[in-house]
């Protein structure tokens, strides 16, 4: 699976994955209870007309929130994995919320506070994961967007950046103790002629004849 270790903010994705989480577990008690009450027999003939309504506004609602809360895990289980691409994390969150908008407009034509307040809740939190996500996109199609593990270099003073690693030695750089003295080869300490050119010879003038020496372009003999 592809890697992708995007700097998925923690105080986005937290805050909205706690908030969500209460939230959601709230509206399945509700719901649960609504069921449990519609189904008692001293409620039948005061819900008699409406037990069909209820029944499916709670199933409904409990689909909507089982939805999110698996939504939610899927963002929790890729981001640890450091496998989510933004672009999923963007639909994830655009599902969300589309559903919880709709929900909410609902809410307030029935006029009822508390859904009302749990709406607003679960919308707020979705749109913001949905503007983040749309962060995210934009910068990784403008090339912005940096992920993955990156390894600084070492400058050749050996100052590491923060999370590099030495250089092999020998590789770029020697070795921090390595011994940089010129040493000169057997030959050239002892002494000894060169193996290759001409050995160089004390007073030698070509063209002169041995034990002679020259002066204003007459040979004397010495």
């Amino acid at each position: 699976m592809a890697k992708f270790d995007y700097p998925y903010k923690k105080g986005v994705n937290v805050t909205a994955w706690v908030l969500q989480f209460l939230v959601c577990l709230i509206l399945l008690a509700a719901s649960a209870w609504l069921l449990w009450l519609v189904n008692q027999d001293d409620y039948d003939s005061a819900l008699s007309q409406y037990e069909g309504l209820f029944t499916a506004a709670a199933g409904l609602q409990i689909a909507i929130t089982l939805l999110n809360i698996i939504l939610n895990i899927v963002e929790i289980v890729l981001i640890s994995r450091k496998s989510m691409p933004p672009a999923l994390y963007l639909s994830s969150a655009c599902i969300k919320t589309a559903i919880w908008a709709v929900i909410f407009i609902l809410n307030l034509v029935s006029l009822s506070v508390i859904s009302i307040i749990l709406a607003l809740v679960l919308l707020a939190t979705s749109l913001m994961q949905l503007i983040y996500g749309a962060i995210l996109v934009h910068r990784k199609r403008k090339g912005t967007l940096r992920g993955g593990n990156y390894a600084p270099t070492a400058n050749p003073q050996g100052n590491l950046e923060a999370g590099g690693s030495a250089p092999q030695p020998g590789y770029y750089f020697p070795p921090p103790n390595a011994n940089t003295e010129y040493k000169p080869t057997a030959d050239v300490a002892s002494g000894a002629a060169p193996q290759y050119g001409y050995a160089p010879h004390d007073g030698y003038a070509p063209g002169a004849h041995p034990g002679s020496y020259e002066l204003d372009s007459h040979v004397h003999q010495s």
